[in-house]
């Protein structure tokens, strides 16, 4: 009687700490979480002025996902729509992880947000570019972290750091998930405070609600105090 009960709880552990492991971003940074093979994830991210940014994922080896990404300025609203080239991402597993170690990514991330013809035909907040991820779960049962460092200017080199943390509500531990980011450490013109709250719908629909840049101040290149709804949705081939 016992063994069963213990035996069905560490099962439904370890079907969270699964899909925790295979989120593969929080907020705006990546985690080491990678896409099955033969899986797909697409989603949809409504963010500031009208903006719509659409991502298509694939799992195309066991240990490696790609994919694609497009960004609509002004689709929602009276202006003209603007559409940013298309930009791919890559992501590959290099370790899974243990007991003592954690889990370790590298990948790319050409998307960015906010794309501006006027400025240097590039995006006003730049993508991850070329990033490196180490992620597991700390302190206690359910917190997953991810802590990456990052090069997204090849002209000026330069590497940041970013850290992000997911844990599930403690009233609805399957449903609802708290998240928090402290991204572009190092470059502080750019850097952001976020946080969010994650809905996990059924075992394949996740909406996000975020708060982007909370301590911001206005200034001409940024966008403080952003408001961002993402609908996110994963299946297999």
């Amino acid at each position: 009687m016992y063994r069963k009960i213990a035996a069905s709880f560490i099962c439904l552990v370890s079907l969270v700490s699964v899909s925790l492991a295979n989120s593969l971003y929080i907020l705006d940074s990546p985690t080491t979480g990678i896409l099955n093979y033969g899986s797909y994830d697409v989603s949809f991210r409504f963010f500031g002025r009208g903006s719509v940014q659409t991502r298509l994922d694939f799992g195309v080896f066991k240990f490696m996902y790609v994919g694609i990404a497009w960004e609509l300025d002004d689709f929602i609203g009276n202006e003209n729509a603007k559409i940013a080239v298309p930009a791919l991402s890559v992501k590959i597993r290099l370790y899974e992880g243990n007991m003592a170690w954690p889990s370790f990514a590298i990948g790319y991330d050409g998307q960015g947000y906010f794309y501006d013809q006027d400025y240097d035909d590039d995006y006003r907040q730049r993508g991850k570019g070329l990033y490196l991820v180490a992620g597991r779960e700390v302190f206690f049962e359910g917190l997953n972290v991810n802590l990456g460092m990052n090069m997204n200017n090849f002209k000026e080199p330069g590497v940041h750091g970013f850290v992000n943390a997911i844990i599930p509500a403690p009233f609805a531990k399957d449903t609802f998930f708290f998240m928090a980011e402290y991204d572009n450490i190092g470059y502080f013109p750019d850097a952001r405070l976020n946080f969010g709250l994650r809905l996990t719908l059924t075992e394949a629909v996740d909406i996000d609600f975020m708060m982007r840049d909370c301590w911001g101040k206005e200034a001409d290149d940024k966008f403080p105090n952003e408001r961002v709804f993402k609908v996110s949705y994963s299946g297999k081939f």
